[in-house]
């Protein structure tokens, strides 16, 4: 398990993780917009619901009680990817757009 966890860290790219986590805030606005938008691709707004309630479940692939800070771990790694697919499966020019309001509110 923990190769599995290492592999999808690696994929992430430290780099890009903390670049993620640093605009939180941002990329949750922006995942929320992009949800409700009606011409942005349904799979990958399946794909974040259903990421944010494996995140919710009692059901774990790595299990808190067992590695208490890996286990957290994957469930941040799966929301952090699901958010990197939904922006990278929309369309730019809708992302931009999105962005831009987010940017003119702050």
């Amino acid at each position: 398990m923990l190769r599995i966890f290492l592999l999808l860290f690696r994929l992430l790219r430290v780099r890009g993780v903390l670049s993620i986590i640093s605009r939180l805030p941002k990329y949750l606005r922006l995942t929320w917009r992009l949800l409700w938008d009606s011409r942005i691709p349904l799979l990958p707004k399946v794909f974040v619901i259903l990421t944010v309630l494996y995140g919710l479940s009692p059901f774990d692939i790595i299990p808190e009680a067992i590695l208490p800070h890996i286990g957290l771990g994957d469930d941040i790694v799966f929301v952090i990817l699901s958010i990197r697919n939904l922006i990278a499966a929309s369309p730019q020019n809708i992302v931009q757009e999105h962005a831009r309001k987010i940017a003119e509110k702050s």
